[in-house]
């Protein structure tokens, strides 16, 4: 019995791997043949570089024919596309650096314009068409403000821009817009340096008018003291000059009303008499009963001399008893 051959026939083995390469074959084409589209996301076919839908096709799973077929998507929901920090110029010469973000969507009826008529086929091309326009706009508007009143207007700024950038893009992309943010507005060192030593001359400023005022007011406080001490004294004085004059006047009554008691006192005397001549016989003859008969003398003078006083005794004395 011959031996038997367990290894296939050649022919056998390239019919085997020619099936299998035309399955494989199948299986790409069939692969290749099928593309979805996202919710998100709005496309179109371009065959042999001819666009084959007039609208946009919509999400969902769709054919194509491989190999000849090429999808293009584009991404129609909101976008926030961020432009990179730029530098703009202000009135007064000034760079300020912007960082912005836009935020955009892709109408159905621009799909065709956005992926077709915009750069490249597809949407590679947008983004990079909406930045150029953008920082332009936003120069434009920069080049009407002053450096100094920017933090000001901040919100104004930010609504010329977004305004201008909006009616632009919309305009030349047929994008729809819906909002910008200036993410940040920062100005250059050199002004930021001159702004510091603005505001730091400012507060030395405000400081030294504030000891000023602190050192007039001290000032001022010094003068009403010394003002309050001087009426003070000078109302003591007066007080002292009026108790003065209080007293002389009470001590010049009090000497009229004692020097009119005292008239009072001899007139009523006199009056039993008469008259003063026959009040003073009357005194005289009083006098001469109380006499002892003894000359009264008075020592006056120094060294020890001594000189002797005489009273005259009335004229009707007789010197007897």
């Amino acid at each position: 019995m011959p031996p038997q051959n367990i290894f296939p026939q050649k022919s056998e083995f390239v019919t085997s791997a020619r099936f299998g390469a035309l399955a494989l074959i199948a299986l790409l084409l069939m692969s290749n043949s099928v593309y979805s589209i996202n919710p998100t996301e709005r496309g179109n076919v371009r065959r042999f570089g001819v666009v084959q839908q007039t609208n946009p096709i919509m999400p969902g799973l769709h054919f194509k024919i491989p190999l000849i077929d090429t999808v293009d998507k584009v991404q129609v929901s909101l976008t926030t596309l961020h432009i990179p920090p730029f530098d703009v110029t202000t009135v007064d010469n000034q760079k300020v650096t912007l960082d912005l973000n836009f935020n955009y969507t892709v109408p159905d009826d621009k799909v065709n314009h956005v992926m077709y008529e915009i750069g490249r086929a597809g949407n590679a091309d947008i983004e990079s068409q909406i930045i150029p326009v953008a920082k332009d706009r936003a120069s434009r508007v920069f080049a009407s403000q002053n450096m100094v009143s920017v933090n000001m207007n901040r919100i104004d700024i930010q609504t010329q821009i977004e305004e201008s950038i909006s009616k632009s893009v919309e305009e030349l992309f047929g994008i729809q817009p819906h909002s910008l943010q200036i993410a940040s507005i920062k100005p250059s060192d050199a002004f930021m340096a001159s702004n510091e030593a603005a505001v730091r001359a400012k507060n030395e400023a405000v400081a030294a008018e504030n000891t000023k005022r602190t050192k007039q007011f001290e000032a001022d406080q010094n003068v009403i003291e010394a003002k309050g001490a001087a009426d003070s004294a000078i109302e003591a004085a007066r007080g002292r000059a009026e108790s003065v004059r209080l007293e002389a006047e009470a001590n010049k009554t009090r000497l009229t009303l004692e020097g009119a008691g005292q008239e009072a006192l001899i007139e009523a005397e006199i009056k039993p008499f008469g008259s003063p001549e026959r009040y003073v016989q009357y005194l005289q003859a009083k006098a001469s009963l109380q006499w002892n008969g003894q000359m009264p003398q008075v020592m006056s003078g120094s060294g020890g001399s001594a000189s002797t006083l005489v009273i005259p005794m009335p004229g009707n004395f007789s010197g007897s008893k």
